[in-house]
């Protein structure tokens, strides 16, 4: 009887996504002052930027779910709380170096996160994109 593969993995926001974030944010901010906008209206579109940045960033940098497993029973997604829920693993992409994932958590809860070098071991990383590619996981999802 084979065993099926299990992983589980801790999720961590990447410093390089929350760098990305803040620069986009600061361009954002910055874009009407150097254009013929007015300086009410680029005040306002600065404000509107950096009040979108902001919770951009917050939601990023506080997930909704804090660990991912797989195991015999399928995918299951791990919230703050401690309580753990089912999950159905609705896409994965592989981007280079880094890895996204998007799950159905029941009904419409949806949970999308990126997997990358600098939240997450390379061996760990490597043994995602394994099990990823096996045809009986994507099936299972």
């Amino acid at each position: 009887m084979k065993s099926a593969p299990t992983i589980a993995f801790d999720v961590r926001p990447s410093s390089w996504v929350v760098a990305a974030i803040a620069l986009m944010t600061l361009a954002a901010g910055l874009a009407p002052w150097l254009s013929a906008v007015s300086s009410i209206g680029a005040l306002a579109v600065t404000m509107l930027a950096l009040a979108l940045g902001a919770a951009a960033m917050r939601d990023f940098l506080q997930p909704r779910f804090v660990r991912i497993a797989f195991r015999d029973s399928g995918w299951a997604l791990v919230d703050r709380s401690g309580d753990e829920r089912e999950a159905l693993l609705e896409s994965h992409r592989r981007l280079g170096s880094w890895v996204s994932l998007g799950f159905c958590a029941g009904g419409s809860s949806h949970f999308r996160t990126l997997i990358g070098p600098d939240n997450l071991d390379a061996p760990t990383r490597r043994r995602l994109v394994l099990l990823l590619s096996r045809a009986e996981i994507v099936q299972h999802a």
